[in-house]
């Protein structure tokens, strides 16, 4: 009865150890190759877009319900110049070099257009130590994009309702210079480790741009086809309602102006 009982034992405590240990494979934090910071996220429900009667809302944000059923990493800043050139081999930014504190290096890359952010995700991965890790990078959906942006916040901004406190979270209009940006990292992160996702550059997300249908969605990535690919976040040159979690704005994806983006990544197979 014992040897039984004991293996009995021994064959639980293997199993939750093996979950344990599946669990505990997707790091919170990874730093890649070139010293990029991404951050899990985690799985979840959230409302997406703005309550009707919100004064600052858009028409093309009309609330709804969005389940994100999967972790995934996002960057925990937006992509750097320096390791825009080091991927790309060249810096588009329109602000750069000795003008910037530091050369800019730690400076929002910008003047890039969509397509060139998605061949920056498709370099990124091809390099030896990323495809070695698993890595394969992407630009973050929309959903995605506010899921982490919002952190678990329902209010207007990650840190909530209260505009007093943008200027601590974020580079825009109220306390910018100038258009060239901002370091990354030099503001308070949102709840999930995230830098800048309010304010200092735009950034592309994945989808071409629709208005909102209002029904629940589950992993959306936006339309099949269209004209304009989204972006979000607000800028140093634009006001607080620019900066808002739910704000949304579109351009063809050839536009290369002051928009920036940061990587999103699925967790690696196995993890």
């Amino acid at each position: 009865m014992f040897p039984r009982l004991l293996l009995m034992m021994l064959i639980l405590a293997s199993c939750l150890s093996s979950t344990d240990t599946v669990s505990a494979q997707a790091d919170k934090e990874i730093t890649n190759s070139i010293g990029m910071k991404l951050v899990l996220i985690p799985k979840g429900k959230f409302a997406m877009g703005s309550a009707i009667g919100n004064p600052e809302s858009d028409g093309d944000e009309r609330q709804h319900d969005v389940t994100i059923t999967r972790d995934y990493y996002i960057g925990a800043f937006e992509v750097t110049q320096s390791q825009f050139e080091e991927v790309m081999g060249r810096n588009p930014s329109q602000y750069q070099g000795p003008s910037l504190e530091g050369g800019g290096a730690d400076y929002p890359v910008d003047q890039v257009s969509w397509f060139e952010a998605v061949e920056f995700c498709k370099r990124l991965s091809q390099l030896s130590e990323e495809r070695a890790a698993g890595r394969t990078y992407r630009l973050p959906s929309e959903a995605e994009w506010e899921y982490a942006c919002r952190a678990g916040s329902p209010d207007e901004f990650a840190f909530g309702n209260d505009l007093r406190l943008l200027g601590e979270y974020a580079w825009y209009e109220g306390n910018s210079v100038g258009l060239e940006g901002y370091p990354v990292g030099r503001k308070k992160p949102n709840a999930w480790g995230l830098y800048d996702m309010h304010g200092n550059k735009w950034e592309w997300c994945a989808d071409w741009y629709e208005v909102y249908s209002g029904r629940a969605a589950i992993d959306p990535t936006g339309p099949s086809q269209g004209t304009d690919r989204v972006y979000r976040g607000g800028s140093v040159s634009r006001g607080a309602p620019y900066c808002r979690s739910a704000n949304r704005t579109a351009t063809n994806p050839s536009f290369a102006g002051f928009i920036s983006f940061r990587v999103a990544m699925n967790v690696p197979t196995g993890k």
